[in-house]
């Protein structure tokens, strides 16, 4: 009993973390942004460690990060929904495609796969988030700007993703996994709720 409220305290203390985070990145984001929204900039960072770290706790923060920022940074009201689907697409390709070799980011084929991985999940994320901000719905920008922004914007979140998260993986997880919080990949989250239910 006292193990599992450890256990949930653990996670809502994640998920506050991971959001205040990701609310933060967001407003340092909107100084560098185009006017009224930011296309990801640092968020894209947590994106790319949360899912390794912190699993599903991490992704419901994130997501409550990119509403919060949403909202009341960007102040797109009800269309804050689209960063919080974007922030769900990314986060959870990310989480599911990174393989386990590539999550200690030391060996040049590790290397090469995170990288890799961040690519296709960064360029999925940032065709899904323009294409909502052309639609008639949100009407923030019209498909020819979008297409004038895309290349630059997938340039600049790549260039932070790629330099800042392998460095992030190798320093900090191994000091997650000494305290019990490091969730790893989809797969091992996987196998560890598997091996837990197991045991109940």
């Amino acid at each position: 009993m006292t193990v599992r409220k450890l256990s949930t305290a653990k996670q809502v203390s994640i998920v506050a973390i991971s959001a205040a985070l990701y609310a933060v990145f967001f407003f340092l984001s909107y100084v560098i942004a185009l006017p009224n929204f930011t296309l990801l900039y640092l968020p894209i960072i947590l994106l790319g460690v949360f899912p390794l770290w912190f699993g599903l706790s991490g992704l419901v923060g994130s997501m409550i990060g990119a509403f919060i920022g949403g909202v009341f940074v960007e102040n797109l009201g009800y269309l804050a929904w689209i960063e919080v689907i974007t922030a769900l697409i990314i986060y959870c390709l990310n989480w599911v495609l990174i393989p386990r070799k590539a999550t200690d980011g030391k060996t040049k084929m590790g290397l090469f796969l995170l990288l890799s991985v961040y690519a296709f999940t960064l360029f999925v994320g940032l065709s899904y988030i323009l294409w909502q901000f052309t639609t008639p719905i949100a009407g923030l920008m019209n498909a020819d700007t979008a297409l004038v922004f895309f290349l630059p914007t997938f340039a600049l979140n790549y260039a932070i993703a790629a330099i800042t998260c392998p460095a992030l993986i190798r320093a900090i997880s191994p000091k997650l996994r000494s305290w019990g919080i490091y969730s790893g990949t989809f797969s091992d989250w996987r196998s560890k709720r598997k091996a837990n239910h197991g045991k109940s």
